[in-house]
């Protein structure tokens, strides 16, 4: 949300009435077959400062915060947090009106001028703003104006649509013809970074570090497997829209500006607009607030080391970093968070099989009719990425890869109720070296029935969250590889740790309290030389509620203890 931090306008009730009593006659004008392409654009900007008069005479009134002092960001006049903002209310009928009667007045200017940019950049921008995302795809295909313009407006309405993939094919275009000047304006990052990544990576677009420009955006796009970057459209939408206000009164009702442009390029256009009480000599001199799409998130990484595939990890976003330097709200998943699902790699020679694991049953922000999970995995921004799908409540996917890093984006989402999540790092094992003792992920499954040691048999039962019932019993399985004919006897020990914080974690360190409710050891006799694969089943029943690390220790006869861990939750 922004709001103008002071201003010194004051609007005069009679001259908005007497504009609004004028509308009528604008639109009777311009129904003229004689007029000219000059008159009708005068005669549009005329219909649009009354719209905008009106508007504001109507705002829904609300209070929405405080002063400059405490901002999220400060962008020249306008003071931005980063709140989520309660439901927009319903628009005033008044404003609904007069927006119908602006189109009207922008129809009938376009059928006069058919070639003019700022006529239809303003009609895509109030059919935008109207809902009618469909109407501003066919303004925008119709549009008869300077070439790359009209590609960029068309991008704009198909990403409104959330067409993400012909939205990029538009912006591509607009881009490739568009001026010098223009381009290097819409592609520099600099306002998307924060002061550490301007500093260790200097200029972003525009010419300069183009590699580490499209890494950037691949990896801010929120789910990979859906067609189309949308947080990149969203990127170019936002240009469009600035270029579009330009030059025009926005919602705040007065000019727009550099610090405007900046607020829309960084945290999206407003959606709607509020207004603060007024004083008790002008009701409606109350300060204006823009509200943008909201929930939003912060998607760009927070991480200066993107250079290489495996520094990418859970740590390189921070969804909900307040004072961000950029938000984004994706429409197909309004309420976005982290997806509680498992991982695990396990070693097959040379390449890696990937298993991931899911159970949306209890999670009721996704399950429904309309859900989705996907599996993806991608070696880089260059590569075509393998995706695999599913509708199904309930199940997993395999993969088996080579040794190469890949980045890895385990999603849900359920476009119905808006919400969404993912998992998303990179992947890989390094080579074992010979004589090396390794151990792979537990993966945990469901025990009711008789365990086995055969992974293509526990896939099914594989556990989705990391949430795992007392009621039931908890199957371990994993793999060790590279064992030797002295590690037949081997020592394996396995550790059920709380994971305490606060005052508790104080309490363990200076040793009054106890974190390990479980701790047992045993010597095993594993397969040698190969894979040696292995199944155990907990009760937890006695366990009391709490996270834990799941700690599992081998010790080789030669070389050091390997260890495995895995946070599961008993609720």
């Amino acid at each position: 949300m922004a709001r103008l931090i002071s201003s010194n306008r004051s609007i005069v009730f009679g001259v908005v009435a007497a504009l609004a009593a004028a509308a009528p006659a604008f639109a009777q004008s311009a129904r003229s077959p004689r007029v000219d392409s000059i008159d009708a654009r005068k005669r549009a900007v005329r219909m649009q400062t009354w719209f905008e008069r009106v508007r504001h005479m109507n705002l829904p009134v609300r209070f929405s915060g405080g002063g400059g002092y405490d901002c999220d960001a400060r962008v020249g006049r306008f003071c931005q947090w980063n709140d989520d903002d309660p439901r927009a209310p319903k628009e005033p009928k008044p404003i609904r009106e007069a927006r119908d009667q602006l189109l009207l007045t922008l129809d009938s200017a376009a059928a006069r001028s058919p070639a003019d940019d700022w006529i239809a950049g303003q009609r895509i921008r109030y059919l935008v703003e109207a809902g009618r995302d469909s109407d501003a795809v066919q303004v925008a295909r119709s549009c008869a104006g300077t070439r790359w313009w009209c590609d960029a407006l068309k991008g704009l309405a198909l990403h409104e649509l959330r067409n993400y993939a012909a939205a990029d094919s538009a912006f591509h275009d607009a881009l490739a013809a568009m001026p010098t000047n223009e381009r290097c304006r819409w592609t520099d990052l600099s306002s998307l970074l924060d002061d550490a990544q301007r500093k260790r990576f200097g200029k972003v677009g525009c010419g300069r570090n183009e590699a580490l420009a499209r890494r950037l955006w691949w990896l801010a796009d929120p789910f990979l497997a859906i067609p189309g970057n949308d947080r990149e459209t969203e990127h170019y939408a936002r240009q469009v829209m600035g270029r579009i206000m330009d030059g025009t009164r926005a919602g705040y009702s007065l000019q727009w500006g550099d610090d405007l442009r900046e607020l829309v390029v960084r945290y999206g256009w407003s959606r709607y607009w509020s207004r603060a009480p007024g004083s008790y000599y002008d009701p409606y001199d109350g300060p204006v607030s823009g509200h943008e799409a909201a929930p939003n998130y912060h998607f760009f990484p927070i991480s200066v080391n993107v250079d290489s595939i495996t520094d990418i990890g859970e740590s390189t976003w921070d969804f909900s970093e307040r004072r961000s330097v950029e938000r984004y709200s994706p429409a197909v998943a309004v309420t976005f968070g982290d997806f509680d699902a498992q991982l695990a790699l396990f070693r097959r020679g040379d390449s890696v099989q990937v298993v991931a694991a899911y159970d949306l049953t209890f999670d009721t922000a996704l399950a429904g009719p309309a859900e989705h999970t996907a599996l993806v995995l991608q070696r880089s921004e260059h590569d075509q990425p393998t995706i695999s799908q599913s509708v199904d409540t309930r199940g997993w996917y395999t993969f088996t890869m080579n040794s190469t890093p890949r980045l890895l984006s385990f999603e849900a989402w359920n476009p119905e109720k808006k919400r969404g999540g993912r998992i998303r790092r990179a992947v890989w094992l390094a080579p074992l070296p010979p004589g090396t003792v390794a151990v792979s992920d537990i993966l945990l499954f469901d025990a009711t029935t008789t365990p086995s040691t055969d992974l293509t048999a526990i896939l099914p039962l594989a556990l989705g969250p990391s949430t795992v019932e007392r009621s039931k019993k908890l199957g371990l399985y994993w793999e060790t590889y590279g064992l030797a004919r002295p590690d037949s006897a081997l020592p394996v020990s396995l550790t059920l740790t709380k994971v305490n914080k606060g005052l508790r974690k104080l309490a363990e360190v200076i040793g009054i309290g106890k974190s390990t409710p479980m701790s047992i050891a045993w010597h095993e006799t594993p397969a040698l030389g190969g894979i040696a694969t292995r199944s155990v089943v907990l009760d937890l029943s006695l366990i009391p509620r709490g996270q834990y690390r799941l700690k599992l220790e081998l010790t080789p006869r030669a070389g050091p203890p390997v260890t495995t861990t895995r946070i599961i939750e008993i609720p």
